[in-house]
């Protein structure tokens, strides 16, 4: 019998019979106390910091933010009506909650259940109404009219997605979409030294070993059975669980873009090879969608007039206090600049004044600045944000990936004539002035111990410090254009800084190379070392202004104390230590530690 009430404004269903919190394993009823705690005592703003004090994948997975990534993007008209199934405790909901949308959700695990409509308590009367119960028993009670069914993770048990489509499509409207996301048994990572999630085994998915897992060719099939006629697929970064890009076939990776491998929080893992250099050969040969680490697939029934969304290609910057979290999406042939909190209009609206400015202060020089055009009505915005910023988007080849394919053909001095014309562009702009220790310095680079050291320093009146390889296109006709110039400061900043930090991460990136360790960056550039450790305490202090001293998501993996083993390192350890057993032998050691061993033991 289901039994019906109210926690909060939020309508809750359940079996009679409701599964005990005992029953599930230790591990994860002690997730639900700290998630619980959290809930009660906490705002959504602040789960972040709680997830990384907590230390426990359960509760990261489950209240995270960025796992809304996977939607967020998406254009979803207000007041839909959406149904989402396997949902948690609510992590996806919430965002779509946050556009409008009334959603029902449908949660097998009673005790997450329970947290989502805590979670949710204090929404509006009725968006939100929770079915704590496996999908067969509240499927009757469910209405046949939804705009939107999503569902992040397709059964693993054969036969069960093939019936589950086909009921999930008897309750949309016959325009209505589904968004599917789950991962593909084909990802690279799973050759890489993933373990397959479901199982926590290796290479399970590939070998079809205990659980059914789908390629993209597989959830075509799949789909088409159960009537979806039209299919759009999408390809999340590095999985669907945790977006940080978004990429389609309208909008593929180019070669360098996928450099971020180490994405596996449930579990440890090997490291076969580097994944960032297959990748990059996968693209070359244009076979990415086939070895995509995931899928999120938008379907409906029928042929659809036109494509499903606008936006091709969604890129998250997250990991950030929350007035300065940005999602770059591109649509309509331009790129444009979201904030993902309402707390970050403020940075979006500072491009526009930053473009003008940097603009006029680099104009003799060459160098072009993607023109900002600043949307405030949501009319105007492809998703509906109420705020957004609009750039042209360039054609070119950054001039990162110059200098990385300049590396790999060991022509270095074409990198540094690229960091001589980068230096030139920076000390040459207008509106030098001194430097000054302000306010707004100090606010942004923190107390920076030793600033005497830049009381000479050359200043730009108007800094773009993310002026770095990966934000500067060479279109056809040679032209350095900037289309990233998010961190811009008007008040003085030295010049050189903006030069270390290009350094800086071009030496994270080739960290293998004397030629470009920092000392000989530095002594290239011009830069005394005295002020490199200035810069480098400047650069500590804008990562804390950045972040709020939050944590990043992707540094969790090192908080969970995941393993990584490294094969190459493995097979190096062990054939350390079967020399040293050698050795030993040769010694006779070796024999009379088996003949003290097989006293004691028998063995």
């Amino acid at each position: 019998m289901m039994q019906k009430e109210k926690i909060g404004n939020v309508w809750f269903y359940s079996e009679s019979g409701e599964t005990a919190d005992t029953a599930m394993p230790p591990d994860i009823q002690q997730a639900v106390r700290q998630m619980e705690e959290i809930i009660r005592s906490c705002k959504e703003e602040d789960y972040h910091a709680q997830i990384t004090g907590r230390r426990n994948y359960t509760v990261m997975y489950q209240l995270a933010e960025s796992r809304a990534n996977i939607v967020e993007w998406l254009h979803i008209p207000e007041h839909a009506k959406v149904l989402e199934l396997g949902a948690g405790c609510g992590a996806i909901a919430s965002a779509l909650l946050k556009k409008g949308a009334g959603v029902t959700c449908q949660e097998e695990n009673p005790a997450f259940a329970r947290l989502n409509a805590l979670r949710h308590q204090r929404l509006e009367d009725g968006r939100l109404t929770v079915y704590a119960m496996p999908y067969e028993q509240c499927e009757p009670h469910l209405a046949d009219d939804y705009d939107m069914a999503v569902l992040v993770q397709l059964p693993a048990a054969h036969g069960e997605a093939q019936n589950l489509l086909r009921n999930l499509r008897r309750h949309l409207k016959p325009d209505g979409i589904l968004v599917l996301a789950t991962e593909n048994k084909f990802g690279l990572k799973y050759w890489a030294g993933n373990k397959e999630p479901h199982t926590h085994r290796y290479f399970s998915g590939l070998e079809q070993d205990g659980v059914c897992l789908y390629s993209r060719t597989g959830i075509q099939k799949l789909l088409a059975s159960a009537g979806f006629g039209w299919q759009e697929f999408y390809y999340p970064y590095p999985g669907h669980l945790f977006a940080l890009d978004i990429f389609s076939d309208r909008h593929l990776p180019k070669k360098g873009d996928l450099a971020y491998s180490i994405a596996n929080y449930e579990d440890d893992r090997l490291i076969l090879f580097d994944e960032q250099k297959v990748f990059d050969s996968i693209i070359e040969e244009g076979q990415f969608p086939f070895f995509s680490n995931s899928y999120l697939c938008l379907a409906g029934m029928g042929s659809p007039d036109k494509q499903c969304q606008e936006t091709v290609y969604a890129r998250y910057a997250a990991d950030r206090s929350r007035k300065f979290a940005v999602r770059t999406g591109i649509a309509g042939g331009r790129v444009w600049k979201y904030p993902i909190y309402p707390e970050g209009a403020a940075h979006i609206l500072h491009m526009e004044q930053a473009y003008q400015q940097l603009s006029r202060q680099y104009a003799h020089t060459g160098l072009k600045f993607n023109r900002c055009i600043m949307h405030t009505a949501a009319s105007q915005a492809p998703d509906g944000k109420a705020v957004a910023a609009e750039f042209e988007f360039i054609h070119g080849e950054a001039l990162q990936e110059q200098a990385r394919q300049a590396i790999a053909a060991g022509s270095l001095k074409k990198v540094f004539d690229i960091l001589h014309q980068m230096v030139q562009y920076i000390r040459n702009g207008r509106n030098s002035r001194p430097f000054e220790m302000t306010p707004e310095f100090r606010s942004v680079f923190g107390e920076t111990a030793q600033a005497s050291v830049l009381e000479h320093a050359a200043c730009s009146g108007v800094s773009d410090i993310d002026l770095i390889l990966p934000n500067i296109l060479v279109a056809d006709d040679g032209t350095w254009h900037v289309i990233d110039y998010e961190w811009t400061f008007f008040f003085p900043v030295p010049q050189n800084f903006m030069i270390y930090r290009t350094l800086f991460f071009l030496h994270q990136e080739n960290p293998q190379h004397k030629e470009l360790s920092m000392e000989a960056l530095l002594q290239e550039t011009g830069i005394p070392a005295q002020e490199a450790q200035v810069y480098e305490q400047m650069e500590q202090g804008f990562q804390q202004y950045v972040t709020g001293g939050l944590v990043p998501y992707r540094e969790m993996v090192n908080l969970l104390e995941r393993r990584f083993m490294n094969i190459a390192a493995l097979e190096a350890e062990y054939d350390r230590v079967m020399a040293e057993n050698e050795l030993l032998k040769g010694k006779g050691i070796w024999k009379a530690a088996r003949k003290i061993k097989k006293k004691l033991t028998g063995n």
